[in-house]
C-alpha cells in the first residue's frame, strides 16, 4: 500500500495534460514554481529529464534551474511557513517517494495562493500528505540515531553502515558530530551508495572509488558491495572483535527470557535495522 495517496493522477486529468521537466533537485523544484507562476500554467507531471514523456502529455515544459529564481520562491517560503513548516519541506523531499515532488509543488501552490497560514490546515489533502509524510520521515530519523552502531576499522576511523527506507543521513550526521565529536567516523549509507565523513572536525562526502577514500574499511570489494552491515576481520582493528563480543554479552545477559516478546521487540525495533545491529548477527 502507498505510503501517500497523491491526488489529481493522470488519468483524472482533463484532455490537457502538462508535464514539466526538470533536473531533480530541490532548486530545480523551486524554479519549477518559479515557471509555473510565471507562465501561469500548472503542471499535472513532473518528469526528470531522461524520463521517457507519457503517450498522454500534450504539453511540456522544461525547467531551467537558476539559484536566483530558487531563493526567491524560497524567500517566500519563509514569509508564509513557520521553521517546523519549512522542515517539513526538506523532510518530504528526503523522503524520494514516488510523486513527492508534485506533492511538494501543490502543497507549495497552496500555501502561496491562500491567505492565511495553512500549515496546519488539515482539512487541505495535500497539506495532510505533506504531513504525514514528514512525520514518517521524522520517525525514521529518530530510529536510526539509536541504531547505528560504529565500529573501528585499523585505520582508526570509525565505520557505521545504515539502509535506511528514507534518505535521512543529512538528518542524522549534526546528531553524531555532537556525540563523537573528538573521534574521526564515516556514516555510509548502502542503499544509496554514498555516505558523510566526519574528519577532524569538519564533514565530507563519501562516495564509491572517491579520492580521498582510503581507509581501509570503505574500500570496494570489501564493504561497499556489502549490504549485510558486515565488515571484513582483516580490515578492524585489534580489540574491535573483543568489543562486539562484550557487547554482545552484555545484550544477551541483561535480556529476561520469560519475559521475551518477539512481535514488541519488533515493532520498536525493526527487522529492516537489525541487519546493521552488532548484537543481532551472529
Amino acid at each position: 500500500m502507498p505510503l501517500i495517496a497523491l491526488p489529481g493522477k493522470l488519468a483524472d486529468c482533463e484532455d490537457r495534460v502538462r508535464a514539466f521537466v526538470y533536473d531533480k533537485t530541490f532548486d530545480g523544484l523551486l524554479s519549477a514554481i518559479f515557471d509555473a507562476y510565471t507562465r501561469r500554467v500548472f503542471p499535472d507531471a513532473l518528469l526528470g529529464r531522461e524520463d521517457a514523456l507519457p503517450l498522454m502529455v500534450t504539453d511540456s515544459h522544461a525547467v531551467c534551474t537558476e539559484p536566483g529564481k530558487a531563493a526567491r520562491v524560497f524567500a517566500g517560503l519563509k514569509k508564509k511557513l513557520s521553521p517546523d513548516g519549512l522542515r517539513c519541506l526538506l523532510y518530504v523531499w528526503l523522503s524520494e517517494e514516488a510523486g513527492s515532488d508534485l506533492l511538494l509543488l501543490r502543497y507549495m501552490r497552496a500555501v502561496f495562493d491562500a491567505r492565511r497560514l495553512i500549515e496546519k490546515n488539515f482539512s487541505d489533502r495535500h497539506v495532510l500528505a505533506v504531513s504525514r509524510l514528514a512525520e514518517q520521515v521524522s520517525c525514521e530519523r529518530h530510529r536510526l540515531m539509536g541504531f547505528v552502531r560504529f565500529r573501528q576499522s585499523a585505520a582508526g576511523m570509525y565505520c557505521a553502515f545504515i539502509a535506511p527506507r528514507y534518505n535521512v543521513l543529512p538528518l542524522v550526521s549534526g546528531h553524531f558530530a555532537d556525540r563523537l565529536a573528538d573521534q574521526d567516523w564515516i556514516l555510509y549509507d548502502t542503499a544509496r551508495r554514498y555516505g558523510i565523513a566526519f574528519d577532524r572536525g569538519a564533514f565530507r562526502d563519501v562516495v564509491p572509488g572517491a579520492a580521498g577514500v582510503d581507509d581501509a574499511a570503505l574500500q570496494a570489494n570489501r564493504v561497499q558491495g556489502d549490504r549485510r552491515g558486515r565488515i571484513d576481520p582483516l580490515v578492524l582493528a585489534d580489540n574491535e572483535l573483543l568489543f562486539q563480543a562484550l557487547w554482545k554479552a552484555y545484550f544477551t545477559s541483561t535480556a529476561i527470557r520469560e519475559r521475551t516478546n518477539p512481535r514488541l521487540q519488533a515493532r520498536c525495533m525493526p527487522r529492516r535495522f537489525w541487519t546493521y545491529l552488532t548484537e543481532k548477527q551472529s
